[in-house]
């Protein structure tokens, strides 16, 4: 296998120069309507027999861009959790890039979403996700080219089952946190190529970064460096670059491509438990009403939201789609021209 090791970061050449607009409405679907600003939740939707809620966290200034579509994350939560507490979490909302974002945070049924044993038998989380992104575009006005799924733990590991999916096609990127990862243990286990983000805590007792051979609550785990790499295969076969970079705190790995730069970036937090990565202790992972011995969660060394907003704003379905492509020379030519970030509405 040829590995390319290269030290350093992404060209600034590549990085954009100004913010640019948002994408224009066409006036058809959710875009007519309007939507009160801040978090709502109880919303309903019919999918696969069942009853399934979902809360929705819409931008400030969501109702002056009338002219505008936004981009959609939808941030799952972990087992026996709630969007609230996710909202409560990723923080999104608390970023200036984050308000550049409507964002979903869907109720997995009991608490769970489907892969590992312990979820509910017969849940089509997969169809859930398809059905409520058509929801969406019924309320809302999304830009169909920017669609991202962020989760953590349990709502991590189905983020990446639903990169692996069919149902994860009209998803330009995926990012994930102490994901739980049941459904993704042999390299071979996914065929799709997909642009993803992932942190993990090197003291993380639920999902240990090395599991060696040890199950988790809900079956069989991988190594999360060896799952890394998987994705560095599933994306670019063997000729891929690998970066690596060393921080205060933890470890940066990216893998590049075909003129894609960092098409896969892995997070390895040397004293981080299992959680959504914070650098001010301010999120539901680091609560105080929480036993923080053991859950480990105030290393403040990382704060992933804003890794996460960049990540994604480099990502559109048009980008994510040449990955499927083999030619470098068609790549490179739009790798700068499909870094994506949200400004002012006019």
């Amino acid at each position: 296998m040829l590995h390319l090791i290269v030290l350093g970061i992404v060209s600034l050449a590549l990085l954009p120069t100004e913010a640019s607009s948002l994408t224009r409405r066409s006036g058809r679907g959710g875009c007519d309507k309007s939507h009160r600003p801040g978090f709502s939740s109880n919303h309903k939707l019919e999918s696969g027999g069942r009853n399934r809620l979902y809360a929705v966290n819409v931008p400030d200034n969501y109702n002056d861009c009338d002219q505008a579509k936004w981009p959609l994350i939808i941030d799952y939560h972990g087992n026996r959790g709630n969007p609230k507490q996710q909202w409560n979490n990723s923080l999104y909302y608390k970023y200036p890039q984050g308000q550049e974002y409507l964002v979903v945070y869907p109720q997995g049924v009991n608490g769970s979403w489907q892969g590992p044993t312990y979820a509910v038998a017969g849940v089509d989380d997969l169809q859930f996700t398809t059905d409520l992104v058509v929801r969406l575009q019924e309320e809302y006005c999304i830009d169909t080219n920017r669609l991202y799924a962020s989760g953590k733990s349990n709502g991590g590991g189905f983020v990446d089952t639903l990169a692996c999916s069919d149902h994860g096609d009209q998803f330009a990127a995926f990012a994930i946190a102490a994901a739980a990862l049941y459904t993704d243990t042999s390299k071979g286990s996914c065929t799709k190529k997909r642009a993803i983000l992932e942190s993990h805590g090197l003291a993380d007792a639920t999902i240990p970064y090395h599991p060696n051979g040890k199950s988790g609550a809900g079956g069989p785990l991988p190594g999360i460096d060896e799952w890394v790499s998987w994705w560095a295969y599933r994306n670019c076969g063997d000729l891929y670059s690998e970066s690596a970079r060393s921080f205060s705190g933890y470890n940066k790995t990216m893998y590049s491509c075909n003129g894609l730069e960092d098409v896969v970036q892995h997070y390895q937090v040397f004293d981080l438990g299992h959680c959504w990565p914070n650098s001010r202790s301010d999120n539901y992972d680091a609560s105080s009403a929480l036993d923080q011995s053991k859950r480990k969660c105030l290393n403040r060394s990382l704060d992933f939201t804003p890794v996460v907003l960049n990540f994604f704003s480099r990502w559109t379905i048009e980008r994510a789609r040449q990955l499927e492509r083999r030619s470098a020379a068609d790549l490179g030519r739009s790798v700068a021209l499909n870094i994506h970030h949200v400004g002012d509405c006019m």
